[in-house]
């Protein structure tokens, strides 16, 4: 059976979901590197680079949905924030259909 060529059949959303799992994963590398410096520099850099491969990555959010629901305590301040942003955009939303 024939496959095709990857390079050909990769669509330009597909390359750019690719580009940004890339750019999520440096940001965290950067973040790591960034960790022994004084200041809280690396953990906010560590937290957009999981933000941005949590949205571009399947995988990347089964494994969180797993470690959320095997250690609640731990992201329970994660969900929390994740929940008053849900509604902050829900308000905004509502507010802005009323007018």
């Amino acid at each position: 059976m024939h496959r095709p060529d990857t390079a050909r059949s990769l669509s330009l959303a597909r390359l750019r979901q690719l580009a940004l799992i890339g750019m999520g994963w440096t940001i965290i590398g950067l973040g790591v590197l960034l960790a022994p410096l004084p200041g809280p520099g690396g953990l906010p850099v560590m937290l957009l680079g999981g933000a941005i491969l949590l949205r571009n990555s399947a995988d990347a959010r089964r494994l969180f949905v797993r470690m959320k629901r095997r250690y609640p305590r731990l992201f329970h301040p994660v969900e929390r924030i994740r929940l008053r942003l849900r509604r902050r955009r829900y308000e905004a939303r509502a507010g802005s259909m009323a007018d």
